[in-house]
């Protein structure tokens, strides 16, 4: 496996994964992010924090062992952090987010796509 693969792999692994926790967590952080910026209820946030810590899993065990979590699995996960982080970005731009808040969610998205078609 390249080089590029891997630390791509694994930056979405740690983002997506650390976002997730953080929201099943309810930190002081997750709160400000998803409820106030994104104005999600704490259910929502807890369900959303599910979906990526899952997500983060699936492309975290693809790189370890591939042949039990394989290709179609990475692809449902990434399509499932394209539509959060393009939902995230649409709330966004409905709240009048400054650009500097939507560099994040649009990163996570650029990598995503990049290791779409790197690794499936």
């Amino acid at each position: 496996m390249p080089i590029f693969t891997l630390a791509i792999g694994i930056a979405i692994t740690a983002w997506v994964g650390i976002m997730g926790a953080t929201a099943m967590l309810r930190t002081e952080a997750a709160n400000k992010w998803f409820g106030e910026m994104l104005e999600q209820s704490p259910a929502l946030m807890m369900v959303n924090g599910f979906g990526l810590f899952v997500t983060a899993a699936l492309v975290g065990f693809n790189l370890l062992v591939p042949a039990i979590v394989t290709a179609t699995f990475v692809k449902w996960a990434l399509v499932g952090i394209g539509v959060s982080q393009l939902s995230t970005l649409f709330m966004q731009l409905r709240g009048g987010a400054s650009s500097a808040a939507m560099a994040g969610p649009a990163v996570l998205l650029v990598l995503a796509v990049i290791y779409w078609f790197i690794r499936t």
